[in-house]
């Protein structure tokens, strides 16, 4: 594995992290509730919802472009 694609695929964990996050802090206004499991289940449901990810077992398949135009 090159370095390019060593941080390509950093690039792309932390552009997932930020897109829970966003859906956890959704949770958080709604409810008040900030920590805990309940934010980032909610977080994975409506992402879910959405179309980027399916939930397969005990494995996350994410429906996200590996490669963005910016």
């Amino acid at each position: 594995m090159t370095l390019r694609d060593r941080l390509q695929e950093l690039r792309t964990w932390w552009r997932r992290r930020r897109l829970l996050r966003a859906y956890s802090r959704v949770f958080t206004a709604r409810t008040g509730k900030r920590v805990g499991f309940t934010p980032i289940m909610y977080a994975y449901e409506q992402a879910e919802q959405d179309g980027l990810l399916e939930l397969d077992g005990e494995d996350v398949v994410w429906h996200w472009p590996e490669t963005a135009d910016d």
